[in-house]
């Protein structure tokens, strides 16, 4: 899906578009000398990206929700999320450079999000509404987190890869759960895994 395919399907305005655009400058300039996303996915910014952290705005109504994106990386989803109007997004990330980069971009697009730098394990000072996370660890270090995070009626938005089914075997063994695979609108092989009510098994 192109720029225009994407842009007409999420109902985006001129000025998120614009937004978009200076997000995306940004994120190339600073990938060449500090790696927030693989370099072979620059071409195809807006389909690899954008298109893959939107897709999570079908399931995410409400937009006054506390959002908490996990290891957020380069920003994807939390930035996308917060230039579409969330109002409420916190992005989490150990690394300094790539949180300085974002406090950069929030600063720039006036946005109302925000960002902290530290080791997700440490413990949480809030609780949140909604969890989400792309490409950062197995989902049973992600349940793991999510659980530290999360009040009884959180739910979490993960983007998962071809491997899903394995990762949720393995996290079966140790946590109770209840899940939905939801098609990936920017991947075949990918998926959006929703997820409720986790509890650790009594092993």
């Amino acid at each position: 899906m192109n720029k225009s395919e994407v842009v007409s399907q999420y109902n985006l305005n001129k000025k998120q578009v614009e937004k978009i655009e200076f997000f995306i400058t940004s994120v190339i300039n600073y990938n060449k000398h500090t790696n927030l996303i693989g370099k072979s996915t620059v071409e195809n910014f807006w389909e690899r990206h954008v298109l893959d952290c939107l897709q999570l705005t079908k399931y995410i109504n409400n937009k006054k929700l506390k959002i908490l994106d996990l290891g957020t990386g380069a920003g994807l989803p939390g930035i996308l999320l917060s230039i579409v109007g969330y109002q409420k997004v916190l992005m989490i990330d150990s690394v300094k450079k790539k949180t300085e980069f974002l406090k950069t971009i929030i600063k720039e697009l006036s946005l109302s999000s925000k960002i902290l730098n530290k080791r997700i394990e440490m413990s949480p000072t809030s609780q949140h509404d909604i969890i989400v996370s792309r490409a950062l660890a197995p989902l049973i270090k992600l349940l793991t987190y999510a659980r530290m995070y999360s009040n009884k009626n959180t739910t979490s938005f993960f983007l998962k890869g071809r491997n899903v089914n394995n990762e949720i075997d393995i996290a079966m063994r140790e946590f109770s759960f209840n899940f939905k695979k939801i098609d990936s609108s920017s991947s075949s092989e990918g998926c959006i895994l929703k997820i409720n009510n986790i509890s650790t098994k009594n092993v």
